[in-house]
């Protein structure tokens, strides 16, 4: 009797101790699921949250490329305006030449008179008879051109049509701007800068031909002028015998 009673306990001992490894393991299935069901919540929830971010920076960079873009085709727009511009100007210049051209015909003829190409005083004569004194060198020389006294930036123009023959820097002279004017004369305009016209261009009348520089360092005594030259087939003659009066 005794012996069933100590077997009786022990069967209900066994039972309760897998009843509790029952409720533990179902407890730890019941853990299991709630934490995995959990983090693939929190998963998801950080995907939602790295895409609604990831919209937010698409939407915060597409205004901003947009701009770069509009700035882009702004200066786009500004250059083609500024080219188109340039090729207006050149188109007119060309204009401008191709008129003077056939309005000379192209055959320069040398005219009676010549136009005084600036204001000013002749403050050295021509003379290639004798000499003439110049302060700057403090000597006496020939002087193969009319010296007209000015001021810097005075306008100069041509005395009469003809077609650019050089555009060159002298030592004596400056930058020296010299014309055909038609048979075998040329006319010779020395001591000026700011040249609109070049080599092979035809200029008109009275059309402006540069303006007045300092005078180079053979003229400082003198101060600035304008060295006005007339050469027949390559020799100078006296300009006042053709300018107007």
């Amino acid at each position: 009797m005794k012996k069933q009673n100590e077997y009786t306990r022990n069967h209900r001992l066994s039972y309760q101790i897998a009843g509790v490894l029952i409720i533990i393991a179902t407890l730890g299935f019941t853990f299991m699921y709630f934490y995995q069901k959990n983090t693939q919540k929190q998963q998801e929830i950080a995907k939602q949250e790295e895409q609604q971010e990831s919209e937010n920076v698409s939407k915060t960079v597409e205004p901003e490329s947009k701009e770069v873009d509009m700035a882009a085709l702004q200066r786009e727009r500004m250059n083609a305006g500024k080219t188109a511009d340039a090729e207006q100007e050149n188109s007119e210049a060309e204009s401008t030449v191709n008129q003077v051209a056939e309005t000379s015909n192209i055959n320069l003829h040398f005219p009676e008179q010549l136009a005084w190409p600036m204001e000013g005083k002749v403050i050295l004569n021509f003379s290639m008879d004798q000499t003439v004194y110049f302060q700057t060198l403090k000597q006496y020389q020939y002087n193969p051109a009319l010296i007209i006294s000015g001021k810097v930036n005075d306008k100069v123009c041509s005395a009469c049509e003809g077609k650019v023959v050089s555009v060159l820097n002298d030592a004596k002279t400056g930058t020296t701007l010299t014309l055909d004017i038609g048979d075998g004369y040329q006319a010779v305009y020395g001591q000026l800068k700011e040249i609109p016209v070049a080599t092979g261009e035809y200029v008109a009348k009275g059309q402006c031909i540069g303006y007045l520089a300092e005078p180079t360092k053979y003229y400082l005594s003198e101060g600035p002028n304008l060295y006005f030259q007339v050469l027949q087939e390559g020799n100078p003659v006296n300009p006042q015998d053709y300018l107007e009066q």
